[in-house]
């Protein structure tokens, strides 16, 4: 956790310095309404399931994909993403705890993010929804990959996230993009209810960086 605190806190020095320095030229880069803009995306995923209690951000991961986005008001934006993610956790080993065969689980997604952003000081903000469709899922224990009917996790097909995340311009063609995924429904089991409140299932919580090149779709 200590290595993406202190990577958000690079993000965010560089990405003011990087902002004023762009801030006229994001001036005059805004899309109008109802033209199209396309871009690839390509970064890190640093990623724990909340309810198997291993705890931290300790599984590294992958995702890059496509997408497009228009303006659709004089203060919003909508992208619609095409990603392939992994996400999952980690069991770690430490001192205080040490495990001989730690476990990692790594579930792979076909990702649609429907996002929504906005213009704040030199920073975009973007907020939305991602809908995760389950490819496959790898576990290992200590370095040895467990087969598939051995697998002791059992992921959903379908696991719907809310998104919130902050882009900064690098130059007029590149963005640096740092995203908060976390599921609303269960990435694993399913939800109970007590009468009092709901509890149950295992959660996907994922801190991205990305780096996303800018295509210009339409004039």
């Amino acid at each position: 956790m200590c290595i993406w605190r202190n990577s958000l806190i690079l993000f965010f020095s560089f990405s003011m310095l990087l902002g004023y320095g762009q801030e006229d030229a994001r001036a005059t880069k805004k899309n109008r309404k109802g033209e199209f803009s396309g871009l690839l995306r390509a970064g890190v995923v640093s990623s724990q399931i909340y309810g198997d209690n291993f705890g931290g951000y300790n599984k590294l991961g992958f995702t890059g994909g496509v997408g497009t986005y228009t303006r659709i008001s004089n203060r919003f934006k909508f992208q619609i993403e095409i990603n392939y993610a992994t996400r999952g956790s980690r069991e770690r080993s430490t001192k205080a705890k040490p495990i001989a065969f730690p476990l990692r689980l790594e579930p792979h997604y076909l990702d649609v993010p429907l996002i929504l952003k906005t213009d704040i000081s030199i920073f975009e903000v973007e907020f939305g929804l991602t809908n995760g469709f389950l490819l496959f899922h790898q576990e290992w224990v200590g370095n040895s990959k467990t087969p598939t009917n051995q697998h002791v996790w059992s992921f959903n097909r379908y696991e719907l996230a809310g998104n919130l995340g902050i882009n900064t311009r690098i130059t007029d063609k590149w963005v640096l993009n740092a995203r908060f995924h976390y599921s609303l429904l269960p990435a694993s089991g399913t939800i109970g209810n007590s009468g009092i409140a709901l509890y149950g299932g295992a959660y996907n919580n994922a801190i991205t960086l990305s780096l996303h090149r800018l295509l210009a779709l339409s004039n």
